[in-house]
Parts: structure tokens; C-alpha cells; sequence
């Protein structure tokens, strides 16, 4: 099969019956319904429901070949086929002259075309103007073939809607004679009419849902193009059969749209930079008419505000935050989320708390969305690349198309002018693993302090059932990200530590004070946040119990970041380094953890100060210090240091000593558990 259609269905049969990769389940349903009508009955009619791309189209043509080539439907049945948008359908007239011309286009291909041409004729002719003769024309017809027919209407809720009150009972009378036309309709919604007790179609239509395909029916699609691509199939074969992870990246860049599914396909047979770069631009314009259909359908200024707001922020965005962006009140965004996420356009996503986000489920629509509405900043135009790099390659393959694309200098480098950007964000995405193992963040939120301690989570942690009452509202206010109504809550509670070690054990209060220094954080009050650091240190620094004297390591930690933020760089380094000098050695994993983070936080000060030399000997102690150590949280750090050091030396210029750390770092953590 060397072609793979997506939305032209004017390929041959054959064409149709090897591009036909999944909903083979519902073919065969309805060509056994067919099977079972019996002659001079009145049959079951059908209507699929799916949103675009979920393969309703092709299901339809897929049993109209069906019909014609099984010797005892085609025996029995006519499969007559009509345009997508039957837009001259205004009247049951029209409805049946383009039946007449549908029976005569079969004609035509059967061989039949002495028939073809008088069905021409009177499709034409001044005696199918109105719809009792048109009808009756056509009736005429089917019964001089003595066959039924089949009547494949794209589109049906458009059709049917087209149509007066009067004459959707007319065709009702005649969808339910004996011998009488069978409809197999499809429509991207619940019929309106099959719902109204009052119309003529109230629960009439029996409906097919076609929803997303899940991961394994996925996979049979990914492995049925692949076979049928011959040879240029097979590392699309290996890759499915053997890269389990790539495939769920796959899945959910998708959405589980077989029509998606088969337009990123072509993607995987693609290995140099500029054949990937350039099947993607031919890619995101192929599906842009699809795509802007698919956002033409929700005719609402507020649902497609909200869409564009959901799709810009590519990350699940809360419905607080959609409200602020959008100027739209919450109340009036609840309602067209939910009938979003029923349309199937987007999805809830856990975030932070107790709060959901939502994002778009289809990501490759997402990526188009950015690509065509990204603002003129460029690392933001850039974000649907990163979007689409992050979710298609694993890291060892970014870095392997990084090495490709470095190879290339100058005007020999035939790739997207920003591709060099987009690559390099994607490798320091957050989330990512090598080999689905050790995950590493991005420098810069580390550096932010966003991926050691995060102030947001502290309270999580815990049992929420532990909670002491009287520290419950802090929790909640920590939930919701509220700064300053934790530091409202926390003014309510005892100010001396004795008080409040009677209330909860010293590892909680620990995690309440970072708390009380985050929220001062947030809120840039440097000085405060500092002395609350300052007192945890001095209370617990020295604790004998390890889960203690972390809350202790990690108020360190922290203040070093608020000096940091302050603009005090020489003291957030000396916090650093007394941090790694006093608990460098700890015997607690976790302790030994933070420390090694300070280092590491240590060298992304100083890179972004400029100083790039300092910078990579700091990594280089770390890796040097920690690299043997067992425990998760510093063999974390020392992978993070790895990392970091192989893009700071691609920043100064040594793309051979970055590369060659690159392979270090998946060499030596490929195989590692840690979270």
C-alpha cells in the first residue's frame, strides 16, 4: 500500500479496503443487520455518532465495498453513496434526485451504463421536481433491480434538519415500507430529532458510537499500516512492538483518532531531520481545513474563547485561571466545559491540590493550534515544535536528532531555521525520561527552586487524616496556592515553637514553618521569609531524628533561593555552600539529597550570573561527590548534574564534550528506578 488516504475517498476499492485500519467491529455489526433483514420487512436503520476523524466517513465507504463485493449482500443490495455535504438538499425532491444520481454513478461502475444514462435522464428531467414523483421515481427503480437500497448518508443531522416537519414524516413513511430504503447515516451528534418525543424521528435511527480508540486498538492500527507499508514499514514495527512507553506517547499525541493516527504514521517512517521537518509542516497543513472545521463547529464567542485559552496554554490550565484570561466568569465557563470535555475536545488533568486542569486531549491539535495562533515572541511560536518534539521522541532520540541536526552547519542544514531552538527547549522539558526511568527537569525551574521544595506540596505530603483540626485551614489555604491567606491562617496559630510542638510532632511543624517561608517567598517579602528559614535552622538543624533535621536542610535550601531571588548572589552561594560542608555526609539519604540540590542549585546561580566555567566545576564536584551515592534523591540530583553540565557546555561551544556527557548520563542511568 504506498498511499494512505485521509480525507480524499475517491481512491479505488481496493484503495479503500487496505486504508481501512480500524472499526472493524462496527463493520461487521452492520454488515451482519444487513444479512438479517429479511425480504419484504421493514429494517432497522442505523446512525454512527463520532466527533471528526473518529472514521465515519470511511466506515461508510468501507460498507459500501463491503456491500458490493459479499455475493449475498450484493445480491439483495444496492450501496448507494452520497458527496459528504449534501448541500443542495433542501426538499425530499432533492433528497431524491441525488439518490437517482447516486444509483446511477453504481450503474456506471457495475458496466450498467445504458442505465446510468436513462437514470441521468430522469434525474434531470421535469418529472422528479417534486417529492411524491421523485420518490416514487426512485422506488420505481429499486424495484425494476429487485435489490434494496442502501442508502450511506454522510451528515444525516444536516440532511434531516435541511428538511421541513412534514417532510421528515413523509421520508419516516417511507424508511419504514416494506422494501423500503435502509438508512446508515452518520453525524458528529446525538440526533436532535431521535430525542424529541414530538418529531418524526424520535428514537428511530438505532445509534453506533465511535470513540477514541484505546491504547491496544491503537497499536493494531500502528502495526496494520506498518505491514502493509512493505518494507518501509519495519521500523515503524519495531518501534511498536518494542518501545512500549513510545507507543503511549503516541496514543495520547493522538487522542486515539484513527484519522490522526494514520496522518502521524507517515512521521515514524521518517529518521533525517529535515524529511521529519518537512513531513511536519506538510502535515500541519494537511489537517489545518480538518482542524478549522473542528473549531467551527462550536459557534459560541465564549466556547471558542475558551478553547483558544486552553490551547495556548498547552499546559492544564485551571478553570480560575481560564476565567482570568478569558474575562468569562467562572460560572459561565463551567457549563461549556462540560460540554467540551462530553464533545470529547478536551480533558480534566490533576494539578496542584485539590484543583483540576484542563487541557486539549487530542495534543497534536493542540500543537496545530499554537503552531497557527502562537504569539510573535519566539520561544512561544516555538512552543507547538517543542510541543510536538516532547511528545513524539523520547530524550535519547532528541539528543540523537540534536547530534544529526549539530552535524550540519551553516547553509548545508537544510532544517527549520528555529529548529535548533525547539530542539534544544524540548530536551530541557520537564517530565521526560531516559529509557522511562530517571525523570529530569529543566535547569531553570530548578533554579527557580520549583523541582527541590516545593512549597506549594509540603502539606500533601501528608495524610490529610493526620492533619491536626487546628491546622486545617492552613492546609486548605495551602491547597488553593493562597500565600497570603496561609500566612492569615498561620498568624491564628501559636507563634512559639514549644506551643506548637504540643499540637503536632516537630516533622510537621517543620513542614509549616517552609510553608510560612514559601508564602513570604511568594509574595517577595525576602525578609521575613528569611527569618523564618533562619528559625527552623536554628530549632531543628541539629535534630537526632533524620525526617526533623531534613525540614531544617530544607529551610537551608530554601533560603539560599531567597537570597538568591533577593539579589544577594554571594550569600545565596556561601547558604549553599555551609548547606553541602554541614550536611554533605549526613547519614540520612534524603539529607545527603537536599545537599547535593544545594550544589546543584549552586551551579545554576552561577551559570545564569554568567559565570559558565564555575558553573560546570561545581557540576563536576557534584558528579564527582555523589555519583556512587544509593540513595534516590541524590542519584537523582547527580543525573540532574549530568544533564546540566552536557547544556552548558553545548553552550560554550563544545558540542563533542556535551554530546559525550549526554551518553554518559544515559549510559550510567538508563536502568534506574528512582521517581
Amino acid at each position: 500500500m504506498e498511499n494512505i488516504y485521509h480525507y480524499n475517498q475517491a481512491g479505488s476499492d481496493d484503495d479503500i479496503v487496505q486504508s481501512f485500519i480500524a472499526r472493524h467491529d462496527v463493520l461487521d455489526a452492520l454488515a451482519r443487520r444487513l444479512s438479517s433483514v429479511e425480504d419484504d420487512s421493514v429494517a432497522v436503520h442505523h446512525v454512527l455518532i463520532g466527533s471528526r476523524g473518529m472514521g465515519k466517513t470511511s466506515l461508510l465507504r468501507r460498507l459500501a465495498v463491503e456491500v458490493d463485493r459479499d455475493p449475498k449482500l450484493s445480491k439483495r443490495f444496492v450501496a448507494l453513496r452520497f458527496r459528504e455535504e449534501q448541500y443542495n438538499v433542501l426538499n425530499l425532491a432533492s433528497f431524491w434526485r441525488n439518490c437517482m444520481e447516486s444509483l446511477a454513478e453504481w450503474a456506471e461502475k457495475s458496466g450498467l451504463d445504458k442505465l446510468a444514462d436513462r437514470l441521468d435522464e430522469i434525474a434531470s428531467g421535469n418529472h422528479c421536481q417534486d417529492d411524491d414523483t421523485a420518490e416514487e421515481c426512485f422506488e420505481a427503480e429499486m424495484v425494476a433491480l429487485d435489490r434494496r437500497a442502501v442508502l450511506l448518508v454522510d451528515n444525516l443531522d444536516t440532511i434531516l434538519s435541511a428538511l421541513s416537519k412534514e417532510s421528515n414524516w413523509k421520508l419516516r413513511r417511507v424508511l419504514q415500507s416494506k422494501m423500503g430504503p435502509i438508512v446508515v447515516g452518520a453525524a458528529s451528534q446525538p440526533l436532535k430529532a431521535t430525542a424529541n418525543r414530538d418529531a418524526a424521528f424520535y428514537e428511530f435511527f438505532q445509534p453506533h458510537y465511535l470513540i477514541p480508540l484505546d491504547l491496544a486498538e491503537t497499536r493494531a492500527c500502528m502495526l496494520t499500516l506498518a505491514s502493509r507499508r512493505g518494507p518501509k514499514g519495519k521500523s515503524v514495527q519495531f518501534v511498536v512492538r518494542n518501545q512500549p512507553e513510545r507507543l503511549q506517547t503516541l496514543h495520547a499525541l493522538t487522542g486515539g483518532n484513527p484519522r490522526v493516527i494514520s496522518l502521524i504514521y507517515r512521521l515514524l517512517e521518517s529518521s533525517d531531520t529535515h524529511e521529519v521537518m518537512s513531513d511536519l509542516n506538510a502535515l500541519l497543513d494537511d489537517v489545518t481545513p480538518y482542524y478549522k472545521h473542528k473549531i467551527e463547529e462550536y459557534s459560541s464567542t465564549h466556547q471558542r474563547a475558551v478553547i483558544d485559552a486552553i490551547s495556548l496554554n498547552w499546559d492544564p490550565i485551571t478553570t480560575g485561571d481560564l476565567s482570568q484570561i478569558t474575562g468569562i466568569k467562572s460560572t459561565t465557563i463551567s457549563p461549556i466545559l462540560v460540554k467540551l470535555r462530553k464533545d470529547g475536545m478536551i480533558e480534566n488533568v490533576d494539578v496542584s491540590g485539590s484543583y483540576a486542569g484542563h487541557q486539549i486531549v487530542e495534543r497534536f491539535f493542540n500543537i496545530w493550534y499554537l503552531m497557527r495562533h502562537g504569539t510573535r515572541r519566539t520561544k512561544q511560536k516555538m512552543r507547538w515544535l517543542v510541543g510536538f518534539l516532547t511528545s513524539f521522541y523520547s530524550p535519547k532520540e532528541l539528543m540523537q536528532l540534536s547530534s544529526k541536526f549539530d552535524s550540519k552547519k551553516g547553509l548545508d542544514n537544510p532544517a527549520h531555521p528555529e529548529y535548533a531552538l525547539a530542539l534544544r527547549e524540548a530536551l530541557a522539558c520537564e517530565g521526560h525520561s531516559f529509557d522511562g526511568s530517571l525523570r529530569l527537569t529543566h535547569m531553570n525551574e530548578w533554579a527557580k527552586g520549583e523541582a527541590d521544595v516545593n512549597f506549594a506540596g509540603e502539606l500533601e505530603k501528608s495524610d490529610e487524616n493526620s492533619i491536626p483540626d487546628l491546622f486545617r485551614p492552613v492546609w486548605e489555604a495551602e491547597k488553593a496556592g493562597q500565600n497570603r491567606e496561609i500566612l492569615s491562617e498561620i498568624n491564628k496559630l501559636p507563634t512559639a515553637f514549644d506551643e506548637l510542638e504540643r499540637v503536632a510532632d516537630k516533622e510537621f511543624v517543620g513542614r509549616l514553618l517552609n510553608i510560612k517561608g514559601g508564602a513570604f517567598l511568594g509574595l517577595k517579602d525576602y525578609k521575613a521569609a528569611l527569618e523564618t528559614f533562619d528559625a527552623l535552622i536554628a530549632r531543628y538543624g541539629s535534630d537526632k531524628a533524620g525526617d526533623v533535621r531534613g525540614r531544617a536542610v530544607a529551610a537551608m535550601l530554601n533560603k539560599g533561593l531567597a537570597l538568591d531571588e533577593s539579589g544577594d548572589l554571594e550569600a545565596s552561594l556561601a547558604t549553599y555552600d555551609a548547606l553541602v560542608e554541614r550536611y554533605g555526609g549526613d547519614e540520612e539519604g534524603d539529607v545527603r539529597g537536599t545537599a547535593a540540590g544545594a550544589m546543584l542549585r549552586k551551579g545554576f546561580a552561577l551559570d545564569k550570573s554568567g559565570d559558565l566555567e564555575a558553573a560546570l566545576a561545581t557540576f563536576d564536584a557534584l558528579i564527582e561527590r555523589y555519583a556512587g551515592d544509593q540513595a534516590d534523591s541524590v542519584r537523582e540530583a547527580a543525573a540532574r548534574a549530568m544533564f546540566s553540565k552536557g547544556f552548558a557546555l553545548d553552550k560554550s561551544g563544545d558540542l563533542e564534550a556535551a554530546l559525550a556527557t549526554f551518553d554518559a548520563l544515559i549510559e550510567r542511568y538508563a536502568g534506574d528506578q528512582a521517581d
